[in-house]
C-alpha cells in the first residue's frame, strides 16, 4: 500500500508538474513576463502539493461508479481551491474574477493532461501484460 502510494505520488508529481510548466510557459509568453529561479521552485512545490490528493485518491476503493465520480468531483474542486491558494501564496497574480476563471481553465487543462497521460501509460501497460500472458499461455499449451 505504501509502495503503491509513493509510486502514484511520483507519477502524479511528474505529470502535474509538466502540465504546470506548460501552462506557465504559455502564461509567461502571453504576458511577456520573465521568470526568475524562484518560480521554478514554486512550480515544483505546487506540483508536489497538488499531487498529494491525487495519490491519496487512489487509496480509496473505487468499485462503485457513483463513488468514483463523487471522489473525482471532490478531487477536482480540492485541486482547484489548492491552486487558487498557491497562486495567492506565491503572488503569481492578483486574485480577480478573470484570474479565477483562467485558473479554472488551467486546472481543467492540467487535469485532462494528467488523465490522458495516465490513460495512455495504463493502456500501454495493459497491452504489454496481455501480450506476455498470451505468450505464456501459448508456451504452456506447447508443453502439454
Amino acid at each position: 500500500m505504501v509502495k503503491e502510494f509513493l509510486i502514484s505520488l511520483l507519477h502524479y508529481f511528474v505529470d502535474i508538474t509538466t502540465a504546470v510548466l506548460i501552462a506557465a510557459a504559455i502564461y509567461l509568453t502571453i504576458s511577456d513576463r520573465q521568470p526568475n529561479s524562484t518560480l521554478l521552485w514554486e512550480i515544483l512545490l505546487s506540483g508536489f502539493i497538488t499531487a498529494l490528493p491525487s495519490a491519496v485518491l487512489l487509496c480509496f476503493d473505487q468499485k462503485s461508479v457513483k463513488k468514483s465520480v463523487l471522489l473525482w468531483g471532490i478531487h477536482f474542486i480540492l485541486i482547484y481551491f489548492i491552486t487558487l491558494m498557491l497562486i495567492k501564496m506565491f503572488g503569481w497574480c492578483r486574485i480577480t474574477p478573470m484570474s479565477v476563471f483562467l485558473t479554472f481553465v488551467a486546472v481543467v487543462f492540467i487535469y485532462f493532461f494528467t488523465c490522458l497521460v495516465h490513460y495512455l501509460v495504463d493502456r500501454k501497460h495493459t497491452a504489454l501484460m496481455n501480450q506476455q500472458l498470451k505468450k505464456r499461455y501459448v508456451e504452456s499449451e506447447k508443453k502439454e
